[in-house]
């Protein structure tokens, strides 16, 4: 079985390393639990480059000798003017798996640049990336994310977003939502709630 990491990389830093080192540490605690995890301060090599990149680990966690690839490339953000809610039968994406057969098809369901999959009518994700929403106050994040990325828990760490519970009948009482994963801080894309669809 094979896992991702999706690391920024920005202006010679690797972003929130501690939160990726102790997802991947879960990971092989899971389904590994005899063999030791990577480093991942030891796996990424220095790298003299400004801008922002996106650095793909990819690794097995079912083998003895487990093993990974690396991968760079240019970080351009996706374009995203609209998403639309789609309901999803129970399903576990709680580690980072390299198959997304699921998320991909619930994806092609939607006629929107992308979905906010919701679960017994309960708000989860998009299909690469957590959700925080504006009630013009505060920014909340639903309790019941399919994955807590990293950048979510680093958010959640600082105090700058709250969990909550958020159902589909509750996105109503917001103005916007940003979407946020390891690649894109609060507030770098933003949606109006009102331009959902349901």
């Amino acid at each position: 079985m094979r896992f991702i990491e999706s690391i920024l990389f920005r202006d010679g830093v690797y972003h929130n390393l501690e939160l990726h080192q102790e997802r991947l540490d879960r990971t092989f605690d899971q389904f590994m639990p005899a063999i030791q995890s990577h480093d991942l301060a030891k796996i990424l090599p220095p790298l003299n480059l400004e801008g922002t990149y996106k650095v793909r680990v990819v690794y097995d966690a079912d083998e003895e000798d487990a093993e990974y690839d690396l991968e760079f490339s240019e970080y351009v953000p996706r374009k995203i003017e609209s998403l639309q809610v789609v309901e999803s039968k129970v399903f576990d994406y709680s580690f980072k798996y390299e198959d997304r057969t699921t998320i991909n098809q619930l994806v092609k369901q939607a006629e929107a640049d992308d979905i906010i999959i919701s679960i017994n009518e309960k708000i989860t994700d998009g299909s690469y990336f957590n959700l925080a929403f504006w009630d013009g106050n505060e920014w909340l994040t639903p309790d019941t994310p399919l994955l807590n990325g990293v950048r979510r828990q680093q958010l959640l760490k600082e105090g700058t977003i709250k969990e909550a519970p958020i159902s589909v009948k509750d996105l109503a009482a917001f103005e916007k939502v940003s979407l946020i994963n390891a690649m894109l801080d609060l507030e770098e894309i933003e949606l109006r709630v009102s331009s959902i669809k349901h």
